[in-house]
């Protein structure tokens, strides 16, 4: 097994306050600063095409903007570990039985959990919840749906994963424990994805948003409690990899 890990190892110690404010702030400045920046990436991709001639397609503002503002993330993540190291468990070694199992309750938690969300949130109204992917599928869903099912198992799960789970949770453990962490992340994971539903015209005040969001701020919280079972940054990003497949290729499947 093959585990590497930035250093610095989690304190044990009981939070002081600056120091414990400090860590605080600075997971809300990288999940700002992630959000933001990709939002502006896809934003001047979408206003670069228009000064190159390209046209105003929102699918190749989806798959070019998109794919950089996922780049981003890891960018951020990076950037931030040359400065404050941070202990990243990647465990980059073939699956055995154990993580299977790990993978496959993961899994199941998560789609329990996304179904309980939905019937809670349906007690208070409807609403659409379209997100940029949806958005850029209506003008071709068969190759919009087809480059973001690759996508995500390359790219999308392994950064966000490395993001979220790694850098942020892996930072917050240090001062708050694991608890705390995984919530503090897990609402953040959450509310970064509010601009995916801009892009995608939804209203953002609407029950249909905030329950997308609750859900994936759910799937999060299951997403960080594994990854600290498990101390795999890989197994979570099979997790999560999975778990954007489904949603992709039942929407894919419908258009075949």
């Amino acid at each position: 097994m093959v585990s590497i890990t930035k250093r610095r190892q989690p304190t044990t110690e009981t939070p002081t306050g600056p120091e414990s404010a400090r860590t605080f702030l600075t997971a809300v400045a990288l999940l700002a600063i992630s959000s933001f920046g990709g939002l502006l990436i896809i934003e001047g991709f979408s206003r670069l095409q228009l000064l190159l001639g390209l046209g105003d397609s929102f699918a190749l503002t989806f798959l070019v903007g998109g794919g950089l503002a996922t780049l981003w993330f890891a960018v951020v993540g990076v950037v931030y570990l040359r400065f404050r190291p941070v202990t990243i468990h990647y465990d980059l070694r073939w699956p055995v039985l154990r993580d299977g199992g790990w993978i496959l309750g993961g899994l199941a938690a998560i789609i329990i959990a996304s179904l309980l969300t939905e019937i809670v949130v349906s007690q208070f109204g409807s609403g659409s919840a379209t997100n940029i992917s949806n958005a850029a599928a209506v003008e071709n869903p068969v190759l919009i749906y087809s480059v973001f099912l690759v996508g995500n198992l390359l790219l999308i799960a392994p950064i966000e994963e490395f993001l979220f789970r790694g850098v942020i949770q892996g930072r917050l453990r240090e001062w708050y424990g694991a608890i705390t962490a995984i919530t503090i992340t897990s609402i953040g994971f959450g509310l970064t994805h509010i601009p995916s539903y801009w892009f995608g015209g939804s209203d953002l005040l609407s029950v249909g948003v905030w329950g997308a969001v609750v859900s994936i701020a759910a799937t999060g919280f299951i997403l960080g409690y594994v990854y600290e079972r498990t101390n795999s940054l890989l197994t979570v990003s099979i997790i999560h990899g999975l778990v954007n497949t489904i949603g992709i290729g039942l929407a894919l499947l419908a258009f075949l």
